[in-house]
């Protein structure tokens, strides 16, 4: 089966669904490829800083995820070597656009959040990337089902071992 696609997306990671979120909020439709049959929500949580939550904002997840959230103001650290002394970071200190938004972030949550804004269909599981090539203007995503998607935009957000930066290199 032969499709056509004007945006394709690798990865349904962070990056992908990000990715495909803020088209849809330009008005762009995209098909993300997941190779695994469901979301992976593997790995628990990040720390996000200022710079973070302004992304999250500009895609519209922002207020949702702060509501699931704390705030951090600070981290506490003790060293044993040197008998249990503690040392502390704040994170109080304003930053030229005002305080800075620091938090701890559940991966599960950033994904089931970004996938809840994404229109039914962006998604396709279980459609692992085995190669790509070029045809014309157009990139030919072949697929391990077999199949072939024909795509004007092919964007690779499929980490470390991407089939996607592969074909480029």
């Amino acid at each position: 089966m032969d499709a056509v696609e004007d945006i394709v997306i690798v990865g349904a990671g962070i990056a992908g669904l990000t990715t495909a979120l803020g088209l849809h909020r330009l008005g762009l439709r995209s098909l993300v490829l997941e190779s695994s049959h469901s979301l992976r929500v593997t790995g628990f949580a990040f720390i996000t800083w200022t710079n973070a939550w302004r992304a999250l904002d500009a895609i519209g997840v922002g207020d949702y995820l702060r509501q699931h959230h704390n705030q951090l103001y600070g981290l506490q650290s003790a060293s044993t070597v040197s008998g249990l002394q503690t040392s502390e970071i704040s994170f109080k200190a304003k930053g030229k656009n005002g305080e800075h938004d620091i938090r701890c972030l559940q991966r599960k949550v950033l994904l089931e959040a970004l996938l809840k804004e994404l229109p039914n269909g962006t998604i396709r599981y279980s459609s692992k990337v085995v190669s790509v090539e070029e045809s014309g203007y157009l990139k030919l995503v072949h697929l391990a089902d077999g199949s072939i998607l024909k795509t004007k935009v092919l964007i690779g957000c499929d980490g470390v071992n991407s089939m996607v930066a592969k074909w480029l290199a």
